[in-house]
């Protein structure tokens, strides 16, 4: 009887030793994300459009899915939504994120590290704040683009066009977007250099088409002959300004710039009706968005081994103008080259480097 009751304790033991160590082996190999959560501004812009393309390439090339959560640009209802996955529980979950506002992104990436989840966010970061000193265990990284260049090289393209002097009026975004800040920076960069240009006015059309063609109306009426050029900061609201224009037969003779470089405008570049729109590269934002996300959510990436400049950083971009815009109409995206593991190669490999300080 001690015999089997020696032989039963050892048994034990051993179980218990194994049993622990599968434990750990677990905790060791993360679990795969099987959803991405993608937050964008709405679904009916071809920007975001492409930024869910990308996404959907990521996860498709790992069995994965996205799920699209569309806030109308409404900071609020992106916080309802965040707060409903959140609920039924998500650690370890994967957020490609957009907050509307720099004055919500703090608490979205707060929100994911008490929920134990993983966050990269696009676009909109407070200058305070960085993924490294913020929620740093949740908030992987903040991918953008960089609004001076955008503003400084639209704004140069105006100049030349204008020939140097005249009177021109800005489309302005939502005020405390950094898109929205960098860009008139940017813009004032090249006033300073391009003295002969004059600022008639700026009115905010809070990225919207059919406010951009509101204002332009107005403009159109109050100035006259001495509009000579507007400066929209992205293609929606150039959009507007172009339908604005066209009522009065003077689309193509006012130059109007954007940014973004949706296919329509880039079109409207193409017939001369446009003058130039920054492309950025929407489908490489979704998608490196959702990779980063899904690589440290499965344990691929870990965060203690990034860098600042790849926790903030901006991603590539080009000036489209009438000299390039036959190429860039023609080209498409190859799905591949959004894969999981093409991405995993070098997830910075289309970085422009960090963002600096001050610009948001």
């Amino acid at each position: 009887m001690r015999l089997l009751n020696t032989f039963s304790a050892a048994l034990m033991a051993a179980a218990t030793i194994t049993l622990g160590a599968m434990a750990t082996d677990r905790a060791i190999a993360q679990d795969k994300p099987t959803t991405i959560y993608l937050a964008v501004g709405t679904t009916s812009s071809e920007y975001w459009q492409e930024v869910i393309w990308g996404a959907e390439q990521v996860a498709k090339s790992v069995g994965a899915k996205v799920e699209v959560y569309e806030s109308g640009f409404d900071g609020q209802k992106h916080m309802q939504q965040l707060g409903a996955i959140l609920a039924a529980g998500c650690e370890g979950c994967a957020f490609a994120w957009f907050p509307d506002s720099t004055a919500f992104t703090k608490a979205f990436v707060e929100r994911a590290e008490a929920a134990g989840a993983f966050m990269t966010t696009m676009w909109n970061r407070p200058e305070e704040i960085h993924p490294w000193d913020t929620a740093p265990e949740a908030w992987i990284a903040n991918i953008s683009f960089d609004g001076i260049d955008s503003g400084y090289q639209n704004g140069m393209a105006l100049c030349k066009a204008i020939g140097g002097e005249g009177g021109i009026a800005v489309l302005k975004g939502t005020p405390d977007n950094p898109p929205s800040k960098q860009r008139e920076i940017g813009l004032l960069k090249a006033v300073s250099e391009c003295p002969g240009m004059k600022i008639l006015d700026t009115q905010i059309g809070n990225w919207g088409q059919t406010e951009g063609q509101t204002i332009t109306r107005t403009w159109i009426a109050r100035y006259g002959d001495g509009l000579k050029g507007i400066f929209a900061q992205n293609d929606g609201m150039a959009l507007g300004a172009v339908a604005a224009l066209r009522e009065k037969g003077l689309a193509g003779k006012v130059p109007v710039t954007g940014s973004d470089g949706s296919s329509d405008v880039l079109k409207l570049i193409q017939s001369g009706d446009m003058l130039s729109s920054m492309r950025i590269s929407s489908h490489m934002h979704g998608a490196v968005s959702a990779a980063l996300a899904y690589a440290v959510a499965s344990g691929d990436l870990k965060i203690a081994d990034m860098t600042e400049a790849q926790r903030d950083f901006f991603l590539e971009q080009t000036l489209a103008t009438k000299e390039n815009v036959d190429e860039m109409l023609e080209s498409q995206p190859d799905p591949a080259a959004y894969s999981y593991e093409a991405l995993k190669a070098n997830f910075w490999a289309r970085s422009k480097g960090q963002i600096p300080v001050g610009v948001n």
